[in-house]
């Protein structure tokens, strides 16, 4: 008997010129999202993490507005699912085209590629 495991998709495999470190982080954060296990995510954003326009930079706070409201969680997985794009600023924002929607961008820190926001509106 041979068993059939599903993968989800690699977001960003179709664009060539975002680096697989970022692309391997986007599918983590995918995968984070998907199980809503917050802790895995906490190692994949930075500490000054932008996930409101007008509120504090900090990634605990956003973790703990993602707990009280679990579809913030769908929309992280939802976006992190989508093509992405290298923008001019050297950040990776999935989905491509998000206008004012969710929208999530990576970034390479001295730590590694990190998500570095996950915000919607403009």
């Amino acid at each position: 008997m041979s068993v059939c495991v599903a993968f989800p998709a690699w977001p960003a495999l179709g664009a060539a010129n975002i680096p697989l470190e970022a692309q391997s982080v986007i599918l983590k954060v995918q995968l984070a999202a998907k199980a809503n296990d917050l802790a895995a995510l906490t190692k994949l954003m930075v500490k000054e993490f932008t996930w409101s326009f007008g509120g504090d930079l900090d990634a605990e706070q956003a973790l703990a507005a993602w707990n009280e409201n679990p579809e913030a969680i769908k929309e992280l997985y939802r976006v992190a699912s989508k093509q992405c794009t290298m923008r001019e600023e050297k950040i990776v924002e999935c989905p491509t085209n998000a206008g004012i929607n969710y929208r999530a961008g990576f970034k390479n820190t001295e730590s590694g590629w990190r998500m570095i926001y996950f915000v919607a509106g403009d």
